[in-house]
């Protein structure tokens, strides 16, 4: 009689649900959830948690979400993922709760670790997969044998009906009681593992780092797969969620919720000013600056692409006007800077070009990082600006930071001398790289596109080269195109990135153009004969 009772239920929530109770209906969602595609987990999350996933509009981080966590399942090693999400896209409930309980209906996994920033917070996540397995009607019409308290349930930790462990702990614990009998874990998640406290406090960072490494990693058994996902928000530039993404045994991946930034960000300026000044008796100022943003919608959407359509670029600006930049960057564009030294932060947002003004004469300037001593092999830099004279504008059009071979340095020069006809170049010639200017020049001109080189030595330190032309970047002097984001981040992360050179190379472009072929403060690199007997240039800047 209780059965019956039960299957009877069952059809009432059913229908309440608007899923057919109809026992081939029945079937055919159930082989659906049963294979391990994108398919079926997509599927899984839009027809049994629509309290999660209410409509069919997904982000950029959601698709991900879908393809690429069954892919990690099926491959038959361990798998370190890390992700970087936006705040306000699901991420622990898409990636934890539904990739967890899609797990537990398939029966793929039997002892699942669920690590928070507190245990409270992990407990919360294992009482909402609980809540599922017990009252959620659509699972219990399609899963009846997973479905309902197992023979372990309480506060932090289950042992279901199929005889699978769902535990959780916080931050640093001890992994005290992982192993379900003889069962190691073979799947960990680490949700949003760090607080304000990390950012502030190295010691804290470097603690959870070493215990990333020596408790989490090891909980799998030898030669048993154990997938680890550690899905979170990039708090600060030194964060530890930063540190496992730049990790070459971890898969990383790092969303932000604006994609690429409108050109017209000077239109945005002014609405924010609307936006944050207008008075605010009766939501004035709200109504100035959506009449501002009606009256020049096209333009100020330009170039711009956001990772949501629930989410678009208007609602973001009025986050970022709302909490700040740098509040915004890190929870939103997963790319923090330091807000004490991030000299050039507060700008960069502000500094794009729309159109390239006619009247501008173009200057370039080149760092080939050969031989440089620092942080692994740097990336060389090729910048070429437009430099406007009647205004004192920079229009930095190229900005081409990557790593290659000289070879390559030497061509990729040559092909931008031959589309902007540059009057001028600087090329750091510190170490070997004067050898380096040299071979350009030759090569150049045997192509028949000479490049009017000059050898720079810099004679000031780095550091406070790059600062000098933060005054330049607040003055509105020096501009970029949204698309150079090497160059952008580089700057927004100045002075602690993992490489400056696309800076440095701004710094001699800034100089080269304010100077043209006058004099200049520099430490002199002498003319001479080059092996074909050739004067070159010689003297340089810096």
């Amino acid at each position: 009689m209780s059965a019956i009772r039960a299957d009877i239920n069952r059809r009432i929530s059913a229908a309440d649900i608007g899923l057919s109770a109809a026992p081939a209906d029945i079937a055919e969602r159930r082989a659906k959830v049963m294979q391990c595609t994108p398919e079926a987990f997509r599927f899984f999350c839009k027809t049994y948690l629509p309290h999660y996933f209410p409509d069919d509009s997904e982000s950029v981080f959601h698709t991900w979400a879908y393809t690429e966590l069954p892919e990690i399942e099926k491959e038959p090693e361990s798998v370190l993922q890390g992700c970087a999400a936006s705040r306000g896209e699901a991420k622990t409930s898409l990636t934890v709760q539904a990739f967890s309980l899609w797990r537990e209906v398939r029966n793929a996994k039997h002892n699942t670790v669920i690590v928070s920033d507190t245990e409270d917070q992990a407990d919360a996540i294992v009482e909402a997969i609980k809540t599922e397995l017990t009252d959620n009607p659509a699972l219990q019409l399609d899963f009846p044998e997973v479905c309902g308290q197992g023979q372990v349930w309480r506060i932090g930790e289950i042992r279901t009906r199929q005889n699978n462990q769902f535990k959780a702990y916080g931050a640093g614990q001890g992994i005290r009681g992982a192993k379900k009998g003889e069962v190691r874990p073979d799947a960990v998640y680490l949700d949003d593992l760090e607080n304000e406290k990390h950012t502030e406090n190295i010691r804290l960072r470097d603690k959870l780092t070493k215990w990333i490494g020596s408790v989490i990693n090891p909980l799998g058994g030898a030669g048993a797969k154990c997938d680890i996902l550690y899905v979170g928000t990039i708090l600060c530039l030194d964060s530890v969620l930063a540190r496992v993404l730049k990790n070459p045994f971890w898969r990383s991946v790092r969303f932000s919720a604006i994609m690429k930034w409108p050109v017209n960000m000077d239109l945005w300026a002014e609405w924010e000013n609307i936006y944050r000044n207008t008075p605010k008796e009766n939501r004035a100022n709200e109504k100035a600056a959506q009449s501002f943003y009606e009256a020049n919608e096209a333009a100020m959407l330009e170039g711009s692409e956001v990772s949501w359509s629930k989410r678009p670029l208007l609602a973001l600006m009025k986050i970022r006007a709302r909490d700040g930049i740098h509040v915004f960057n890190c929870e939103y564009q997963n790319q923090p800077g330091n807000p004490e030294n991030a000299i050039f932060a507060d700008y960069l947002d502000n500094c794009y070009y729309r159109t390239l003004p006619h009247d501008v004469v173009y200057f370039g300037a080149v760092d080939p990082s050969l031989g440089k001593q620092g942080k692994g092999t740097d990336p060389s830099a090729i910048l070429v600006g437009g430099y406007q004279r009647a205004t004192g504008t920079l229009f930095v059009v190229e900005a081409s930071i990557k790593k290659r071979v000289p070879s390559l340095i030497i061509q990729d020069v040559i092909r931008m001398q031959k589309q902007y006809s540059c009057l001028l170049w600087v090329i750091e010639t510190v170490q070997f790289q004067e050898f380096f200017k040299d071979e350009l020049i030759k090569e150049a001109a045997k192509q028949g596109a000479h490049v009017p080189a000059r050898g720079v030595k810099p004679s000031a330190e780095k550091v406070m080269r790059i600062e000098s032309i933060q005054p330049h970047f607040a003055n509105g002097f020096i501009k970029l195109l949204p698309e150079q984001r090497v160059l952008i981040e580089q700057l927004r992360e100045f002075p602690d990135a993992d490489h400056d050179d696309g800076p440095d190379a701004l710094h001699m472009l800034w100089m080269l153009a304010q100077s043209g072929f006058g004099a200049i403060d520099y430490t002199a690199v002498p003319r001479h004969n080059d092996s074909n007997g050739v004067l070159t240039f010689g003297s340089g800047a810096w």
